[in-house]
């Protein structure tokens, strides 16, 4: 006997739809060479660099060192720590470890009351924020970029059951509160937002007692509830991101009222739309890209193209590899599937990367990286590790021409510049590529 679905998680229930066109798509070999070639294209810039002496004389045959120590990308996990998990716990304290030599990014759960998520208010006026802002502390400590997540979330299981005794126009100004005293409290530290959750599949706040999923709103509805949701964050932090984020949009996975990804996929870029004619354009489309299955490569592209044309970044918010999800797994050992699963996010990984428009990757959960509770990392970890701190990551030497001039090509982020000195005293200094244009300078070496 099948169990019963909680209202707000139907998509666990997939039905795999799309399997038919997969047969006339491009390779995965053909798409992820294309995304590497889209990778040296889109994440690298030209670097010169003319070395001189104190008097401006150039240095010919000079050599320097130049290291990457940040990405611009953001690559970002869900499961972070806090400074109270790490003291409490040696195997926590490893697994922290491990996070922070592979990922940017991180995230704080400010669920307003979901109780598998840090419920911020289960009961009226009892406001948690202890674990969200501990979250936020530590990701700021160590210098992650902090994804906050979510602001407004119109599903039953996250909107607060003492909510229902009141009118939806009380029901707004409580909304309003919890996104508003919510970014307060961060002291603007979170510079991104996950400002709309699952919008495209779930009630507004009006409509929440009427829920029938897939719950497929009018753009101008949803118009209505999320331009005053832009407007309230916009005004405590008008400086960070904010994000519509949403699943279903790379693969038809239920036949239930016809809907379909590519349907999905243009309703987010009419919303989209509705809103920026409203002033209240959000400044970036996520999705979650998961929705219970692994996705040809070709579908990964598809879905970021149709996004694209939303004219905001892409955010990919909550990908995650599950192996239950495997396309085939009869007859494979759990080491063999393990590698798949390598595989299949290394996959992933190098196609987004390989998108100009996406400025983010972040995965949903922490077992698939660590194991032990923290000691050990897995294949997944070592095969994203390889991609992000080797294959990603400029690490070079290289000597001055004749003219003092050092060429060469590096990826997008901060890095420093080492050179050894005459007498041996080893020198640093910080340099920051960014993307859209050439690096050209002039360093003085000691």
């Amino acid at each position: 006997m099948t169990e019963p679905l909680i209202r707000g998680e139907e998509w666990r229930r997939i039905h795999d739809l799309d399997r038919a066109e997969y047969a006339s798509l491009p390779s995965d070999d053909e798409v992820l060479a294309e995304a590497r070639d889209g990778i040296e294209r889109h994440r690298k810039s030209d670097l010169a660099l003319r070395l001189v002496d104190a008097t401006g004389q150039p240095l010919r045959g000079r050599s320097v060192r130049i290291v990457q120590t940040r990405h611009h990308m953001v690559f970002g996990n869900c499961a972070g720590s806090t400074f109270a998990r790490v003291a409490a716990n040696p195997a926590e304290a490893a697994r922290a470890e491990h996070f922070l030599a592979l990922f940017n990014g991180t995230h704080a759960k400010c669920y307003w009351d979901e109780k598998w998520h840090q419920p911020i208010e289960t009961h009226q006026g009892q406001r948690e924020l202890r674990e969200f802002l501990a979250e936020v502390d530590w990701g700021c400590a160590y210098g992650l970029a902090v994804r906050g997540h979510p602001l407004v979330w119109t599903v039953e299981k996250a909107v607060p059951k003492w909510m229902r005794k009141y009118s939806y126009e009380q029901q707004l100004r409580f909304l309003e509160h919890h996104v508003r005293s919510l970014i307060a409290s961060t002291g603007r530290r979170i510079r991104t937002w996950d400002l709309v959750n699952e919008m495209l599949w779930e009630p507004s706040l009006r409509h929440l007692p009427q829920r029938d999923w897939p719950h497929l709103e009018a753009i101008d509805e949803m118009v209505n509830y999320i331009e005053p949701a832009t407007r309230w964050a916009r005004e405590e932090d008008p400086d960070a991101c904010y994000c519509l984020n949403d699943y279903g949009l790379e693969s038809t996975f239920t036949e239930m009222k016809g809907v379909t990804a590519a349907q999905q996929r243009r309703r987010m870029v009419e919303l989209i739309q509705a809103l920026r004619a409203q002033g209240a354009a959000p400044d970036a489309v996520g999705t979650q890209a998961h929705a219970g299955k692994w996705f040809p490569m070709a579908v990964v592209t598809r879905t970021f193209a149709d996004l694209a044309k939303a004219g905001v970044p892409i955010h990919v918010t909550e990908f995650w590899a599950e192996p239950h999800n495997h396309p085939s797994p009869e007859g494979r050992s759990p080491e063999q599937l393990e590698a798949d699963k390598a595989a299949y996010i290394a996959a992933y990984y190098t196609v987004a990367f390989g998108t100009p428009q996406v400025e983010q990757i972040n995965y949903w959960g922490h077992d698939t990286f660590f194991a032990r509770g923290g000691w050990t990392t897995t294949p997944s970890y070592a095969a994203l590790y390889d991609l992000i701190r080797r294959q990603w990551w400029t690490d070079v030497e290289a000597a001055s021409d004749n003219d003092g001039l050092l060429r060469m090509r590096v990826f997008h982020g901060d890095h420093v510049v080492r050179w050894t000195a005459a007498d041996g005293t080893p020198h640093s200094r910080p340099l920051r590529v960014e993307p859209g244009r050439s690096q050209e300078g002039m360093l003085v070496l000691a």
